[in-house]
C-alpha cells in the first residue's frame, strides 16, 4: 500500500477509535488509535510534514501511557 492509501486507512480508523471510547471500549479504543497514528506516519514523511509526525509520536506516546495504565489497573 501506498502512502496515500495509509492515510485514508488511518482516518477512517480514526473514526472507528473515537466511537470505540465514546462507548467506553477504551482499550480497543486506545490500540485502535495507536494504529491510526503509525499509519499517518508514512504519508507526512512522504509530505515532509514532521510537525505530523511529531504530533503523532505525542499522541503515541499518551496512548501508550492511557494503555498501560488500563492494563495495570484492569
Amino acid at each position: 500500500m501506498n502512502a496515500n492509501r495509509f492515510r485514508m486507512l488511518a482516518s477512517c480508523l480514526s473514526v472507528v477509535s473515537y466511537l470505540l471510547m465514546v462507548q467506553k471500549h477504551t482499550t480497543p479504543g486506545i490500540v485502535v488509535n495507536l494504529i491510526c497514528q503509525v499509519l499517518l506516519v508514512p504519508f507526512a514523511l512522504k509530505q515532509k510534514a514532521f510537525d505530523m509526525v511529531g504530533l503523532s509520536a505525542l499522541f503515541s506516546g499518551i496512548n501508550i501511557h492511557a494503555l498501560w495504565a488500563a492494563i495495570l489497573v484492569g
